[in-house]
């Protein structure tokens, strides 16, 4: 199969085709600003495209860095952008109907236990050779990342425990992509007898996988923190404008 041909995992397309008809329903009585609108679209997109694309070929055929790529705009880029599409009123529907009993304590654990199960060796390699079970895999990260973030985007976090909270995850998260950086041996045997491509080695492609990775990571991880850092300040000068004669 060339690296350029189309793969596809359809279930995703689906869902996100649901997904934008469910936010089109919804708008109709709850008009999203135009922000909202264009982020969530681009959330839905970046799922959709990444596993419905060329990108889907190199990842389950050829080449890890563009696997851990994938997963990392899946997992940590896209369900933010979603739901910071959501209108309050859409987070209150949620809300309604038991996302309100997702606390920090539980969404947390969850998505470090879904972003390093599905990075298990024996787990990545079985999803790669089976094919279907990446949809499993990518399923598993698409809802870490959502539950993750949820506690942040619903508002139910105020700026200090949101910042101890992001830094925890920060921390607790990057573990993996370090061990791949400076990793001497491959992790997945599937991929140490894959076609190669631009004449990355295994051990080579793990190293730069790990580098693409953490540095995405970091990037959507520092925005998030630099928004309550702002927030924070912004509190301290209020209060410090009415305590003021």
């Amino acid at each position: 199969m060339s690296a350029t041909s189309f793969s596809f995992e359809p279930a995703f397309l689906v869902l996100a085709a649901a997904a934008a008809a469910a936010y089109v329903w919804a708008a109709r009585t709850d008009r999203p600003q135009t922000w909202r609108a264009i982020v969530f679209g681009v959330g839905l997109f970046l799922i959709a495209a990444s596993l419905n694309s060329p990108l889907e070929t190199i990842a389950a055929h050829r080449l890890l860095l563009i696997h851990l790529l994938q997963n990392a705009l899946i997992a940590d880029l896209a369900p933010p952008l979603i739901l910071l599409g959501l209108t309050p009123a859409m987070r209150d529907w949620l809300d309604a109907r038991g996302l309100r009993r997702l606390r920090a304590r539980y969404a947390l654990p969850a998505w470090l236990a879904a972003w390093y199960g599905t990075h298990i060796a024996g787990f990545y390699d079985w999803a790669l050779r089976t094919g279907w079970a990446l949809s499993i895999e990518h399923a598993l990260l698409i809802l870490g990342g959502l539950l993750f973030w949820w506690p942040l985007v619903s508002g139910r976090l105020s700026p200090p425990p949101a910042l101890a909270y992001l830094g925890a995850g920060f921390v607790a998260s990057s573990f993996l992509g370090l061990a791949l950086i400076f990793s001497s041996r491959p992790f997945y045997a599937f991929y140490e007898h894959a076609p190669r491509l631009w004449g990355l080695s295994p051990i080579r492609d793990q190293n730069l996988g790990g580098i693409v990775m953490n540095g995405e990571q970091t990037l959507v991880f520092l925005l998030a923190i630099g928004w309550y850092v702002w927030r924070l300040l912004e509190e301290d000068q209020v209060s410090a404008a009415q305590a003021s004669p």
